[in-house]
């Protein structure tokens, strides 16, 4: 019995990738065995890991004045009483147009979220997980036979990603000028090397369309042992 779970959970864990060529003609699948990935994605961990990237991309610059702040006189807006209106101070109180503002940015920088390299491993496994899950990862071979042209690669991800339908991220080994030079006018497309991509640009994709050898390049950023 021990043995039946053994091997169920073997045949579970092995997904098919889908592969095609650099013209969109689609190849024989790949057989990628996830258990360096693990049997389910760490969603807690996932959120925490966008959430840390997403404070630490923000600049934290913006800045606007308090009511003590703004210039100009502070001459009583009217009298106290027998006007019918509330009483108030001077125009530049926040319910004023002109006046300050109430609890708003001052332009101070906090620290930077930190997260443990570990535990970005693992977020990034997480996301890579979930796109083998929901088959929205698919690998394409060939990239630098790619013509330096927008249509070239459209019609590509046309029939790789259903592109423009959906947002997606190109994941390359290297700079392939290319390929760079065709996605240059593309909406809701970017390129982006193996080596810096994070849980975040994964979960915000809705394709992730990669070459073989970024997978690997990924394997390796994970430390996992090649299955």
């Amino acid at each position: 019995m021990a043995y039946l779970n053994l091997l169920l959970l073997k045949i579970k864990i092995i997904m098919k990738i889908k592969v095609f060529d650099h013209t969109g003609k689609e190849l024989d699948p790949l057989e990628l065995r996830l258990a360096w990935l693990g049997t389910e994605p760490n969603h807690h961990l996932l959120t925490q890991a966008i959430r840390v990237y997403l404070a630490n991309s923000h600049q934290h610059t913006s800045k606007v004045k308090s009511r003590g702040e703004v210039r100009g006189s502070r001459r009583k807006i009217w009298r106290q009483k027998g006007t019918g209106n509330a009483r108030h101070g001077d125009r530049y109180a926040p319910i004023f147009v002109g006046g300050g503002v109430a609890h708003g940015p001052k332009g101070l920088k906090p620290k930077n979220l930190v997260l443990p390299k570990k535990m970005k491993r693992k977020a990034l496994a997480s996301a890579l997980l979930i796109k083998f899950k929901d088959d929205s990862f698919s690998l394409v071979k060939g990239f630098t036979k790619l013509k330096p042209k927008t249509s070239a690669l459209a019609n590509l991800l046309a029939k790789v990603a259903n592109h423009p339908k959906t947002k997606v991220l190109i994941v390359a080994d290297d700079h392939h000028p290319n390929l760079y030079f065709g996605a240059r006018n593309l909406q809701r497309v970017t390129v982006k090397r193996a080596n810096l991509i994070n849980a975040y640009d994964l979960i915000f994709f809705d394709k992730i369309v990669a070459s073989p050898e970024s997978l690997e390049i990924i394997k390796s950023r994970l430390k996992f042992k090649q299955s």
